[in-house]
């Protein structure tokens, strides 16, 4: 008489079961790791394409601000491939399917990005159909760390935006002024430079003292969001109070500039005074923006009052200004350059060429409609 076993091995099919839990835990885990990393590039990729639809309709708006040096075809082409670049998108091909192409005001497509010309009426002749702006593609692909082992070899990530550019509507955005001042003398006695510095006589940086006379060379440092003296801020929190201090000065200079919530509008009686910042200003550290070539908005003022740490200027307007030279913070040097606000943008001049002595600045504008 003999014994026959009628089990099935289930130590080998625990063994089978426990490797299906832990492939089914692996991918699991691998989905969560890689899907977040994925979120992660959508949004770079997304950051990509509004980058460098900005930059190209900040070209763009040089365009219909009438600069041919600066508003061509070919220096559209050249901030989207910058932009693409800097935030780690694929490169895109120009003039062609799927490449960045130039739209209307109203989001019509007008044609490809690097063909050699902007295409469109002028938008002085037709507001309308002019290119107004750029919509850009951006792409990034990456390897999975872990749903590779699962034959997903790679991921790609897409995002599309739109930028406008052209004449702004609007001022300055709250917290972005630098904290100079310069005088409107300065502005009536040099042109705008539109060129590299030192490209030429209006590109040749120039030399500004402290001071509170209306003079070409004159500036002041300012204390923005002192009570009474700064357009009806508050002492911010975060710095401390406002003081005629160099900590006080570092904070607002940034990088970012930071002014604090001041100043979007000028003309409000008593309230469009900003304060002066006197004294020894040798920490103020400006190599953030020498470095890398920013243009910062500065206000304009046309009188000033008062001394010391009772000081204040008049404020009228804003421009920008591109700081090649900050020797301790007690002088400064750069050049004049056209302030850009962020929209909403127009395609027609807020001071047409037909009204006379029309005082209204042109200030261009970019505005991010995706």
């Amino acid at each position: 008489m003999s014994l026959v076993r009628t089990d099935h091995h289930p130590r080998g099919q625990m063994i089978v079961l426990v490797g299906l839990v832990l492939t089914v835990v692996v991918f699991a885990v691998g989905l969560v790791i890689d899907g977040g990393f994925g979120l992660s590039q959508r949004r770079a990729a997304q950051n990509a394409a509004d980058f460098a639809a900005s930059a190209g309709a900040r070209v763009i708006a040089q365009h219909i601000g009438g600069n041919p040096t600066l508003g061509t075809d070919a220096n559209v082409q050249a901030a989207i491939v910058n932009e693409l670049a800097q935030n780690g998108a694929d490169p895109v091909t120009f003039n062609a399917a799927g490449g960045p192409q130039y739209v209307s005001g109203n989001g019509t497509v007008l044609g490809y990005v690097g063909t050699g010309t902007i295409p469109g009426p002028a938008c002085s002749a037709d507001p309308v159909n002019c290119t107004a702006g750029v919509q850009v593609r951006s792409n990034r692909h990456w390897k999975p760390f872990f749903l590779g082992v699962f034959g997903v070899s790679q991921w790609d990530a897409s995002a599309v935006a739109t930028a406008k550019g052209g004449y702004s509507n609007a001022g300055p955005l709250p917290g972005t002024l630098f904290p100079v001042g310069i005088s409107l003398a300065f502005f009536n006695t040099y042109p705008a430079c539109d060129g590299a510095v030192g490209s030429s006589a209006d590109c040749q940086p120039q030399h500004l003292t402290p001071g509170n006379l209306n003079v070409p060379g004159g500036f002041g440092w300012l204390k923005f969001g002192c009570t009474g003296y700064g357009l009806g801020q508050d002492p911010p929190a975060n710095a401390g109070g406002c003081g005629n201090n160099k900590p006080f000065l570092d904070s607002e200079i940034g990088p970012p500039s930071n002014s604090y919530g001041c100043c979007t509008q000028v003309g409000i009686s008593g309230l469009d005074q900003i304060g002066s910042l006197p004294g020894n200003k040798v920490s103020a550290d400006c190599s953030y923006y020498i470095d890398n070539e920013i243009t910062v908005t500065v206000p304009i003022w046309d009188t000033a009052g008062g001394t010391g740490s009772n000081g204040w200027y008049h404020i009228v307007g804003f421009a920008g200004f591109q700081i090649t030279g900050c020797s301790g913070g007690k002088n400064i040097e750069g050049v004049w350059r056209l302030p850009f606000f962020e929209g909403p943008t127009t395609t027609t001049p807020s001071c047409p060429a037909s009204v006379p002595d029309c005082d209204v600045p042109h200030n261009l504008g970019v505005q991010l409609v995706r």
